[in-house]
């Protein structure tokens, strides 16, 4: 398991909770391995100019680095790599910036609208290759409210990343991919 890398300045939070820039990680968790800004780009059929602008700015803040280079016809492309693939914003409210919550529920945001066009995706998938596909209804949504004290957090949150850690890489040729969606916030009653 990698380790976590916490977000925390506002400057870190202010960049990080891009919407764009979340597609740009998503886009590198999605592809588990380096990839050059074209390839980003392509992926998200973005332009390139664009693409490369945000990718400059996850450096800045220690997302993305320089994975390696390859010379491909006499140009050299760079293939850039996530830091690590556990990112936790850890925002404390010690300046009292309302600005720097908006960025931080932006970015949660971003997350729930991605996941959600991956749920719309989905569905449209399931309704025109139902047929065809056995396991296209395979999938489970639940929203759970859990009662834990702050060593049982501790423990749920390091069993949870350890859980969806083990599975996130390919490691047979038999095995698909699921969309998962995973959240926890303490409610505030």
């Amino acid at each position: 398991m990698s380790e976590i890398r916490h977000i925390q300045t506002d400057e870190e939070i202010k960049i990080f909770s891009d919407p764009y820039r979340m597609r740009i990680i998503n886009a590198y968790i999605k592809a588990g391995e380096p990839m050059t800004v074209k390839g980003v780009a392509d992926l998200m059929g973005e332009v390139p100019a664009k693409v490369h602008y945000h990718v400059k700015k996850l450096i800045s803040i220690d997302i993305l680095k320089l994975d390696h280079t390859e010379v491909i016809n006499g140009i050299t492309a760079k293939y850039y790599a996530l830091t690590t693939d556990q990112f936790r914003v850890a925002y404390q409210n010690t300046s009292g910036q309302k600005a720097l919550f908006d960025s931080t529920t932006n970015m949660i945001l971003s997350v729930v609208d991605d996941y959600k066009t991956d749920i719309v995706r989905n569905a449209e998938y399931i309704k025109t290759h139902e047929a065809d596909d056995q396991d296209a209804k395979n999938g489970y949504f639940a929203k759970e409210t859990l009662r834990l004290n702050r060593e049982e957090y501790d423990a749920f949150e390091k069993e949870m990343i350890e859980l969806y850690s083990k599975y996130r890489a390919k490691v047979s040729d038999d095995q698909v991919p699921y969309d998962m969606f995973v959240g926890w916030s303490k409610r505030y009653e």
